[in-house]
């Protein structure tokens, strides 16, 4: 995705106007750059603490404990963990729920093999993108998360209705979600896309309806769907599916 779509989506779902960085990574940032200090009014009401008086080393504990990323680097200024994709143009939560990384689950559901295969997809809501269905990991008392295949399959029947067990389960990606609309310098997504393969028994798929964060859901040919009108995190998924059927 070009920078001048990333900026357009990123206003349309609340984010100030911000330059997006042309630098991807920490060590060749110009001198001078200045981010954007945002935390929208949701993340504000979900963090739980998490804000900007955010105990530092509890943040610390909590980056090292979830993050997959081998390499973590700390903002010199505040403190605060620096996202692993790079500079985004905007510095705080964001519309994120803490510093360091968010969890995320999507479920990559399949129907059939190779050049027949077809995949549940849903338009989002607040972009318009098609997607597979997912989302964040709910989190619990004892300060873990829910696990996230049980975020997949969950999300899968929230945005569609579509129930999938966790049979024929395998794990498709999981990482810093670079790309994402909603990370910040100092809060991000990490992803974890899970392929569910159904079971042949029919050749009608299940039907699905968008419902919660999806505004419609259907069935696509794999190989018919266009990983530019999706989101970045989403497009890459989207072709090591298609690597992985052979196609």
């Amino acid at each position: 995705m070009d920078r001048r779509t990333f900026g357009e989506l990123r206003r349309r779902i609340g984010y100030p106007d911000a330059a997006v960085p042309e630098e991807r990574d920490w060590y060749t940032l110009r001198p001078g750059y200045a981010a954007v200090e945002f935390a929208g009014d949701p993340a504000r009401r979900a963090a739980l603490g998490w804000d900007d008086d955010a105990d530092m080393a509890e943040v610390w504990r909590r980056t090292a404990r979830l993050s997959a990323h081998p390499v973590l680097l700390r903002d010199g200024r505040t403190g605060r963990p620096l996202n692993p994709a790079g500079p985004t143009g905007i510095a705080g939560l964001g519309r994120l729920r803490r510093f360091g990384p968010n969890p995320t689950a999507d479920g990559v559901v399949t129907l059939g093999e190779g050049a027949a295969a077809r995949v549940l997809l849903v338009e989002r809501r607040d972009t318009g993108q098609p997607a597979f269905p997912g989302g964040f990991c709910d989190p619990r008392p004892d300060g873990t998360f829910e696990h996230p295949l049980r975020t997949a399959l969950r999300e899968v029947y929230e945005e569609t209705g579509v129930v999938v067990r966790a049979g024929g389960v395998e794990l498709l990606h999981r990482g810093v979600a670079a790309g994402s609309l909603r990370n910040t310098d100092n809060a991000w997504i990490e992803n974890t896309a899970y392929h569910v393969r159904l079971p042949a028994t029919s050749a009608d798929p299940p039907p699905a309806a968008g419902r919660d964060d999806a505004l419609t859901a259907g069935w696509f040919r794999v190989a018919g769907v266009d990983p530019a009108r999706m989101s970045d995190v989403h497009a890459a998924n989207l072709l090591r599916l298609r690597a992985l059927l052979g196609r």
